[in-house]
């Protein structure tokens, strides 16, 4: 089994063979089979014992080892530079280790050599001298010790804002450029005392240097280096979720998903072989978190975290050809969760934005596990936009704004807002779900109706109750497309209910385009969204006579798509605008031309409206030739 994140390199490159070449003499010297010349050992006690400049002290070193000084360049010469490495350490652990520290860091400093090789050396000498094992791991104690002091009065950590698991989450609590100082050191601990490594992680205070290790290329290559952290950190959450503020846990578990999901984008192997590797490290990786008595607490915070991820992106560039992303981890963690488990959620949660992705996650899996999970009881979700005056001043209205934080509806038909909608569709009463909070939301249209413009406070502002109005409304767009989109798996029972959900929506639409004036075009493109659902309803019914549903739902809804149609002329470049995108809707351009004549649209009208919008500015009308010409056709 693998013990490496990554496979073996596809190709050797000259630093790798290198790398190689020195690393087969450091084995050789920990087999007894190569020692370093005496004198040169003997050259670099004394430089530890009166050190002058380093870099005039690697040139003498390197001068007693080369053979042909004037025929080559031995700066880059793996043999050469791997015995120098040994020979400094040999010298270095013979006596005054502690001491002799600074002088030694500093021809370590002045070669990426011995820098990055100087831990294998100490490693070998170590695992046979006892006494140098302890000084070595009494400096990496006081290195950390000191790295943290400094990171702490650098940065500070303010007891009354406390690190979050979003910012864990995020991996942004780093510096803004690699610091390679502290890597040498995970190096030598994780391979000499793990346990030791682990201690100094779980008690550190700053994300910043834990973050520093994490990034470390230890960790970057050792696989078991990573599952042995997360199966010994303590336990961070609660059943419920509740997070016991512990950050080495969480940070674990974003560096993993991290690198699986990374090194599935990597184009070094070809597929047929990097695929097999990435599947191996998801279920290792699965496994292990698993084996935590925590699991079902992380699945509950990391898993809204993934959603909110997958909420964000839900469909993959086509460009990119990746193996695996996050809701993949998200599905393989949703898979070990015993249906038993508990369905309790923290109200840890309520302070941010994460209650309605949880809803949405607990939503996604149903959809897909209905025996494993049950729908999201979405009664708090409702009561949560039943707001009197004084609410939307006070904590309430103040965790509304937060919990519809990821959920920025600029544009209707955002897919966050129709798997919340897909949340209430669960329920066979989704139209009065959405009735009751649209009626419960009267107070935010009376802010933009008689305030729109009038600041009470500095935690909120009149744009906000537009924000969350759109926010609302999307959310019902989605409740709709769930429950009258797949005609054929719904009963004719459904579709009054999908029927009275579209008028509720259209008034909604209507009114906030006459009191909203933060909106932008949000209300038109929404009023066509609906009308191009009304539309395609007509002709469904007109093609299928035989689906009932889509008779019954083209008979009950209002307005029917002529008076949609009609009621949309009176903005003319919206009008404009919707009729390509309902030939893109399965309606045929004689369909087409039948419905705009049964609306009395003057079409000859409407052409030449359609040439003066074209000659506008495009950013403000967006009318294109296209439409224009396709008015002309039809006229």
């Amino acid at each position: 089994m693998s013990t490496e994140w990554q496979l073996p390199p596809a190709y050797e490159s000259r630093m790798f063979k290198s790398y190689t070449i020195a690393m087969s003499l450091i084995k050789s010297f920990a087999d007894g089979d190569f020692e370093p010349p005496q004198k040169l050992i003997s050259s670099i006690r004394d430089y530890l014992a009166t050190p002058d400049n380093p870099k005039s002290a690697l040139s003498r070193f390197t001068a007693q080892l080369n053979i042909a000084p004037d025929e080559r360049d031995v700066s880059d010469d793996p043999i050469i530079q791997a015995t120098l490495i040994i020979a400094i350490v040999v010298a270095w652990a013979s006596s005054e280790t502690e001491n002799r520290f600074s002088a030694f860091w500093k021809l370590a400093r002045h070669s990426r050599w011995i820098e990055n090789f100087w831990v294998d050396a100490a490693l070998i000498i170590a695992n046979k001298d006892t006494e140098f094992k302890s000084v070595i791991l009494g400096l990496a104690d006081k290195h950390f010790n000191d790295a943290e002091k400094e990171l702490l009065e650098k940065h500070g950590m303010d007891p009354e804002n406390p690190i979050t698991l979003d910012e864990i989450w995020h991996g942004h609590l780093r510096e803004s450029y690699t610091n390679s100082s502290s890597w040498s050191w995970v190096k030598l601990l994780a391979n000499l005392s793990p346990n030791k490594l682990f201690e100094l992680m779980n008690f550190m205070q700053s994300p910043i240097l834990l973050n520093r290790i994490l990034d470390s290329p230890e960790f970057d290559r050792n696989l078991e280096l990573w599952e042995h952290m997360t199966l010994k950190a303590p336990v961070s959450f609660e059943s419920d979720g509740s997070w016991q503020g512990g950050a080495l846990l969480p940070s674990l578990i974003r560096h993993g998903g991290a690198k699986i999901v990374h090194l599935g984008d990597s184009p070094e192997h070809p597929p047929a072989v990097l695929e097999p590797h990435i599947r191996s490290l998801l279920t290792r990786f699965v496994d292990t978190l698993a084996q935590r008595s925590d699991f079902e607490g992380i699945f509950k915070r990391w898993g809204t975290w993934l959603t909110r991820q997958y909420l964000y992106f839900p469909i993959r560039a086509p460009s990119r050809k990746v193996i695996l992303d996050s809701q993949d981890i998200f599905w393989a963690l949703a898979e070990k969760i015993s249906p038993s488990s508990s369905k309790s959620i923290s109200k840890m949660l309520d302070n941010s934005w994460e209650p309605w992705v949880y809803q949405s996650m607990l939503a996604l899996l149903h959809s897909k596990m209905p025996e494993q999970f049950s729908a999201p009881d979405v009664k708090n979700f409702i009561k949560e936009w039943y707001l009197t005056p004084t609410d939307w001043n006070s904590k309430k209205g103040q965790q509304l704004r937060r919990h519809t934080d990821q959920y920025h509806a600029n544009k209707p038909n955002t897919y966050a807002c129709r798997v919340l909608g897909f949340s209430i569709a669960l329920s066979d009463d989704f139209t009065n779900h959405w009735l009751k909070m649209w009626k419960g939301s009267v107070v935010l249209r009376e802010i933009l109706e008689f305030r729109p413009v009038y600041q009470i406070s500095g935690d909120w502002k009149p744009a906000d109750a537009s924000g969350l109005m759109r926010t609302l409304v999307d959310i019902g767009l989605g409740i709709l497309d769930c429950t009258a989109s797949d005609q054929d798996a719904l009963e004719p029972e459904v579709a009054p209910k999908s029927s009275a959900l579209f008028q509720a929506l259209w008034d909604a639409t209507t009114e906030m385009l006459s009191i909203d004036i933060y909106g932008d075009d949000f209300w038109a493109l929404m009023q066509q969204h609906l009308a191009i659902r009304r539309v395609r309803w007509t002709v469904g019914a007109l093609k299928s006579p035989e689906n009932e549903y889509l008779k019954l739902l083209d008979h009950t809804a209002t307005p029917s798509s002529i008076t949609a149609l009609k009621l949309m002329r009176s903005n003319t470049s919206t009008f404009i605008s919707l009729l390509p995108m309902l030939l893109q809707n399965n309606v045929t351009k004689e369909g087409l031309r039948h419905l705009l004549n049964e609306a009395d649209v003057n079409l000859t009208e409407l052409a030449l409206s359609a040439a003066k919008y074209q000659e506008a500015p495009e950013r403000k009308f967006k009318i294109l030739p296209h439409h224009v010409n396709l008015i002309e056709e039809l006229a």
